[in-house]
């Protein structure tokens, strides 16, 4: 019977994205783990009251944490279970149907033993930690879910090929604009939400690093605006819509101030053989 200390599992277990709204059907354009993680915390620090889900890492492990205000109760320890096992069931889906995390932590110490589960088959399990985690390889951010159309990140293109989490402010607000440019938002408090700020902590943050929100946002339009115009035949006039610009000529001087090319000829170099 299911009604027990691990319901969010099972709940988990049996949802899928499309379940999950316009939060999931974001989280289904996702291309890569990096981009789905990002996008993933991003939304989900916005969207939850009294819990925050992050991403740390050590020289050959990355770690997915959610921490809940105050001390563990069932009810937060429910919600962060189902959240893990959603997740963890959408990385397989990239890393293939027997990866397992390599370590699984659960903050919450439940009387009930954890559930065997296919997800965690192979997965060494921790009680009574601080955080509920679970660990996987730093190299599983470069893997492609299936179906996914665009190039994976390439040191070329600006994105380290490992796809490690940028340490400076003007690197992370960069990630989150570039995440966030598919729903045509721009805006600094926005931004600034995504990542737990003020607008004006996160000013004065690029402030310090020599970097204003501006700069930072014509960045990562422009980035994005080179992959289609590398990848795709969206015509200029569209791209620049899509990216925010209210004509192309505005589109235009921006990506020429950037890259030295206007777009047209840009995508035409880039068909070069």
């Amino acid at each position: 019977m299911v009604g027990t200390e691990h319901l969010g599992l099972y709940v988990g277990l049996t949802s899928v994205l499309d379940d999950l709204g316009h939060y999931g059907r974001v989280l289904q354009r996702a291309v890569t783990v990096h981009e789905y993680l990002c996008k993933g915390i991003a939304l989900y620090n916005v969207l939850m009251t009294g819990q925050r889900l992050w991403l740390s890492g050590g020289e050959k492990e990355y770690r997915l944490n959610i921490s809940s205000i105050g001390k563990p109760r069932l009810a937060a320890y429910q919600s962060q279970i189902e959240t893990l096992a959603v997740t963890i069931a959408k990385l397989r889906k990239a890393a293939g149907p027997d990866w397992s995390p390599i370590e699984l932590s659960l903050a919450y110490r439940t009387r009930e033993d954890l559930p065997r589960v296919d997800l965690f088959a192979e997965s060494r399990v921790l009680r009574g930690t601080a955080n509920t985690y679970f660990t996987f390889p730093r190299s599983m951010v470069r893997l492609r879910f299936p179906g996914g159309g665009c190039a994976v990140p390439t040191e070329a293109s600006g994105s380290p090929a490992e796809c490690p989490l940028p340490q400076d402010v003007a690197g992370l607000i960069r990630v989150q604009v570039e995440i966030l440019l598919g729903d045509r938002t721009f805006d600094v408090d926005t931004i600034a939400e995504t990542l737990g700020m003020s607008r004006r902590s996160l000013q004065r943050a690029l402030a310090r690093e020599g970097a204003s929100y501006s700069q930072v946002l014509t960045e990562a339009r422009v980035h994005r605006a080179a992959d289609w115009l590398e990848t795709t035949d969206k015509p200029i006039a569209e791209i620049a819509f899509d990216l925010g610009y209210t004509d192309a000529s505005n589109f235009t001087r921006a990506f020429r101030r950037q890259t030295g090319l206007p777009p047209q000829t840009f995508r035409d170099k880039a068909k070069e053989p």
